[in-house]
């Protein structure tokens, strides 16, 4: 069920903003925890700013999601990240968003379990196109097989928590947006 903000102005761009807010406040939490320490792998994160990208997809529109996204990436790049990090988000988000976009198309056969994991995988493999684009070499796909078992298991926690939020916002804020 997409909610149409369709001739309301003030309150599609209230909600975006909202949503823009919380995924940075997510990106930050994750920027503060030591995964990376603990995992050994550099630049992992959760992927908990996928949550409200993906929600703003399925209750808003594809549009709202890739602003929303781009806006995100941007604003946390500025605030606490840099030229190289913007650049790895970005990639990995583009490609994420086209895994959703890809996705939406095929129907309603994959649960967001599936596509959360398969978003993270999507996003995964831009951060490695990035580094090989900016630093070369093909050893980067080395560390694949890592980064595609942190997305079945972080995608999988991600989409676990989309089925149980989506049908309640869905509930919760299908009045007040229509």
């Amino acid at each position: 069920m997409s909610i149409s903000l369709r001739g309301n102005r003030t309150r599609r761009v209230a909600c975006n903003a909202v949503l823009i807010a919380l995924a940075m406040m997510l990106s930050y939490l994750e920027a503060i925890l030591p995964l990376q320490a603990v995992l050994g792998l550099p630049g992992f994160r959760l992927g908990l700013a996928n949550l409200v990208i993906t929600v703003a997809f399925c209750l808003l529109s594809p549009l709202d999601a890739a602003l929303i996204s781009l806006l995100r990436i941007l604003l946390t790049a500025l605030l606490f990240g840099s030229v190289t990090s913007f650049y790895f988000s970005l990639l990995g988000g583009a490609l994420s968003f086209l895994m959703l976009c890809l996705l939406s198309k095929i129907g309603r056969r994959c649960s967001f379990f599936g596509v959360s994991v398969l978003c993270a995988a999507a996003h995964n493999v831009g951060q490695l196109l990035a580094a090989i684009t900016l630093f070369g070499g093909s050893i980067f796909f080395s560390y694949m097989p890592l980064l595609l078992l942190a997305s079945v298991l972080y995608g999988g926690i991600v989409g676990v928590l989309l089925n149980l939020c989506v049908p309640q916002l869905q509930k919760a804020v299908g009045g007040w947006l229509v």
